[in-house]
């Protein structure tokens, strides 16, 4: 269904107010953040941004919202066509590497910051990120179980702890980049891990 000129132009504020407010909450916390920042960030009166969101914990909330959903769509586009299990983790490493890498600010607030929202805010963001994680933790299992299938993974090996160990991986890098404000090359962050796979752990012709 085709939106309207006043519905198209409604989400593209909110785009906006929501990129806005994911940089003050970076600089300054959640907590000493307020919505006359996030409004002089905007450049829109405090009184119009709350008429997008009613408060600062749900504009929060939908920001994370906003960006995780982002984030499936770059990952599924990233992994789209891609086959074979070296060529599938490589896509997904880099997938990982570059959105959060390139969004330092959406991962400090996801991963510092949501614990001080209120209750009720706080127990839906714990849920939808403890879901959208282990949906993408499931894929790596799902891609190693395949690659034991097809002979592709040596026999013996562990494929919860050959995913578990893929996945922590991936997370400590862009944890560590992020806090560092250092910048990572998601390919050769794939190359490595996919050499130490093809050495160590897959059977490779």
């Amino acid at each position: 269904m085709k939106l309207t000129r006043k519905e198209r132009e409604k989400l593209r504020k909110n785009q906006e107010i929501i990129e806005a407010s994911i940089r003050v909450f970076s600089e300054k916390g959640f907590y000493e953040a307020t919505m006359h920042d996030i409004a002089n960030a905007v450049e829109m009166g405090v009184g119009t941004l709350y008429q997008y969101f009613k408060s600062k914990d749900d504009l929060y909330y939908n920001a994370i919202l906003y960006k995780l959903n982002e984030f499936h769509n770059f990952y599924e586009e990233k992994l789209h066509d891609k086959f074979g299990l070296l060529e599938t983790v490589s896509a997904m490493i880099i997938a990982w590497v570059e959105y959060f890498g390139t969004n330092n600010d959406f991962f400090a607030i996801v991963f510092s910051e949501w614990i001080n929202v209120k209750k009720t805010f706080a127990r839906k963001l714990k849920k939808r990120l403890t879901n959208d994680f282990l949906e993408k933790y499931d894929e790596i299992i799902r891609l190693m179980e395949k690659g034991k299938q097809t002979g592709e993974i040596k026999n013996g090996v562990d494929i919860g702890i050959l995913s578990s160990m893929i996945f922590g991986a991936i997370q400590h890098i862009i944890h560590m980049g992020a806090m560092k404000k250092e910048t990572i090359t998601p390919s050769i962050v794939a190359e490595n891990i996919t050499s130490i796979l093809s050495s160590g752990i897959l059977n490779v012709k």
